[in-house]
Formats: structure tokens, C-alpha cells, sequence
């Protein structure tokens, strides 16, 4: 790296997770039930959805909504906010302090204006540059990379990056048409989770000796070209093309449904993962055997205990060393990196000079993206 280029430190972590943990028995108290749905379909559930969460490895999650009114509690700005300013009190700084603001979120408060300026606002941040990044698990990462960039070179000061998971707006009963619904778009009820993460990073003032905290670099790279989309969801442009197909015939063939390709997920999400990582050492010039910690995106024990051989013998880590965090959280998406991240720095379990690798991958269109920490 030349001298020129400024060195990046992360001064501040925060994650937020709405509501009190929700027990596997409640999902679909809280989410309401799909009473509605194909006989098959509630078969599918009083049948598999038992086995689903018991595999899952999770126990407690978190939805923001009301368990009353079955309302939703936050939108994806103010569910961003609460992290945003708990990565602000961590740092000891102030919203205005902020110059670059950047947040993913795998949907938007509304088509325009954009969620980051709806961010912005919420955090009286009265002059800032913002952007959003339109991704689901792999938004993190490249957040982290833009920021990462534009603070090296000078270009700003101080950037928080924010990610925002409001799963629960796709699982709610009141959202499907559930004449429509299938079993793979019913499960991921029993799956996904709402929470929000936050990091805020600093540019150092050049030829600085010691940095403690230093982002040593980032690494992202879509590979699904020619594969089958992993995760979709309509309700886009796309789904309105014909003049005779508008927003009363997608609810009605149920094109805006949340859908995921399980079997894709259990064949290529781990591997995928583990190549994106190796990569992004090899780009990034880190030796595996100087990894001292993993956190990655692993919705499921069952998916960690598929691959896990794959990383603790290329690494040469140990299952402590790449553990799997979702089982009191539940899994929330891009969320995930930073509110485990998060759980481990206000922890102590990341210890200064550890190097820490941290990384995603996201089952749309195949992607990976991710960054490396020497605490």
C-alpha cells in the first residue's frame, strides 16, 4: 500500500434486535398463522416445521412486531437506527461526526426517497455524503469495501456503514396471498430473523505506526452468472412489464412471495463461502495459518456441520474458532457479521492483535463479500 493512502480503524461496533426473544413455539403466533394456505402446505408445517427447528440449531429469535397487534415495531430506517447509534456511543462520537454514510438493507422503506436519506435523517446527520447498497447477506461486505476505499484515499474522514435485516415484513401471514404459498416459501418462516448492525470506521492520519482495530481490507466477487437465482422475490419492475400484469395480478399469483432454493443453499452455500475466503487471503496477502477467528453467515447448525471440516483444515482452526452464533439470535441475514462482530468486541472474546476474518454469502445470485480486522 503506498505511504500516501490513509489506514482504516474500526472505532465503533453496535447491533440492536427488536422485541423479546421469541421461543421455536411462538413463530407462528407472532408471524399468524397460515390457516389460508394448500392443504399440502399445512400438512407440510404440522409435519416438517418441528424437524426444520430442531435441525436449525436456533432457539430464540427476534421479529419487530407487536405480539399484540401484529403490527411491525420498526421500519428498516429506524430498525438501522438503533444500531447506528449504539456504533456512535461505542465510539464516543457524535451523529455529525459521521461524513460518509452507507447502508444495505434487502428492501427499502419506500422506492423513493432512498432508505440511506430516510437514515440520515433519523440520525440528524445535517450534512453527510449517503448511499445505499441494494443486497442481501453480501451487502455488508460491500458497504465495508466502498467505505473502505473512499476513506483511504482521503476522500472522507469517518464512514458508518449499517445493515438492516426486517425479515419479518416477507413472513407475516397479512403478506402472502396464501392460495398461492409453498412449502419452501413457508419455511422460511422458520428461518430467518429481524436485527440490524452497525460499524464505524476512521481513517488514520498517514505514516501512523500503530493502529489498533486496523480493516486490512475487503474482498467481494459475484460468481452466479450462469447459476439459477438462490433467493428470489418479486414485486420489481420486472413483474410489471405486460400492461395486463400489474400490482393486483402479482398478489394474485403470488409473484412478490419470498422463495429460496434449499437444495442450491445445501450444495453450494458452504463451498462457495469457504472459496470466497480463501480468495480473499490470498488477495489480501493473509496466511491461513494466521487466522485467528472466522465469523461468517450460517443460517443453520446443520449447514455449519456439513462444511466445517472444509475451513478447520484449510485454516487449521478450530470449532471454536469459527463457531456457529445464530442459535440465541436466530439467523438475521448480513445482520449476522456485524451483531456477532459486535457480541465478540463487547465480549472480550477478540483479543488485540488477533487477526479476524469476516465474511458472507449471499444465495440471490451467488455472491461473497467480506473483510479482514487485525484487533
Amino acid at each position: 500500500m503506498s505511504a500516501d493512502f490513509h489506514r482504516v480503524s474500526i472505532v465503533g461496533t453496535g447491533s440492536f434486535l427488536p422485541g423479546a426473544p421469541i421461543p421455536n413455539d411462538q413463530l407462528d403466533a407472532i408471524l399468524g398463522p397460515l390457516d389460508r394456505a394448500p392443504e399440502n402446505v399445512k400438512s407440510y408445517i404440522q409435519n416438517v416445521a418441528s424437524r426444520m427447528l430442531a435441525s436449525s440449531g436456533v432457539e430464540f429469535r427476534h421479529f419487530a412486531i407487536d405480539p399484540q397487534t401484529h403490527k411491525l415495531t420498526h421500519t428498516i430506517a429506524s430498525l438501522g437506527e438503533e444500531a447506528a447509534r449504539r456504533a456512535l456511543e461505542a465510539a464516543g462520537r457524535q451523529a455529525d461526526d459521521v461524513e460518509l454514510l452507507l447502508l444495505s438493507c434487502p428492501s427499502y422503506d419506500c422506492s423513493t426517497p432512498p432508505t440511506s436519506a430516510i437514515l440520515q435523517e433519523r440520525l440528524g446527520i445535517k450534512q453527510c455524503a449517503e448511499m445505499e447498497i441494494h443486497s442481501n447477506c453480501a451487502g455488508v461486505g460491500k458497504c465495508v469495501q466502498v467505505a473502505f476505499d473512499a476513506l483511504r484515499c482521503g476522500r472522507y474522514k469517518t464512514a458508518l456503514v449499517v445493515y438492516s435485516q426486517l425479515s419479518s415484513v416477507y413472513l407475516r401471514n397479512c403478506y402472502y396471498n396464501q392460495s398461492r404459498i409453498n412449502k419452501k416459501q413457508a419455511s422460511l418462516r422458520y428461518i430467518l430473523a429481524d436485527g440490524s448492525g452497525a460499524v464505524l470506521l476512521q481513517a488514520m492520519t498517514p505514516g501512523s505506526n500503530h493502529v489498533q482495530h486496523e480493516l486490512l481490507g475487503t474482498y467481494v466477487e459475484s460468481v452466479g452468472g450462469g447459476m439459477p437465482a438462490g433467493m428470489t422475490a418479486g414485486g420489481g419492475v420486472a413483474d410489471l412489464v405486460d400492461v395486463e400484469h400489474q400490482i393486483p395480478h402479482v398478489f394474485e399469483l403470488g409473484t412478490h412471495h419470498l422463495d429460496q432454493d434449499f437444495s442450491a443453499v445445501n450444495r453450494s452455500a458452504g463451498r462457495l463461502l469457504f472459496e470466497g475466503l480463501v480468495r480473499m487471503t490470498e488477495v489480501l496477502g493473509i496466511s491461513p495459518q494466521k487466522v485467528d477467528a472466522i465469523v461468517a453467515s450460517i443460517p443453520t447448525r446443520q449447514l455449519y456441520e456439513d462444511n466445517i471440516e472444509l475451513f478447520t483444515e484449510y485454516f487449521r482452526i478450530t470449532r471454536d474458532q469459527l463457531k456457529f452464533r445464530a442459535g440465541k439470535t436466530g439467523y438475521c441475514g448480513g445482520t449476522s457479521l456485524l451483531l456477532h462482530f459486535d457480541e465478540m468486541v463487547r465480549s472480550g472474546e477478540i483479543k488485540p492483535g488477533q487477526t479476524i476474518l469476516l465474511d458472507s454469502v449471499e444465495s440471490s445470485k451467488w455472491m461473497t463479500a467480506g473483510f479482514a480486522v487485525r484487533w
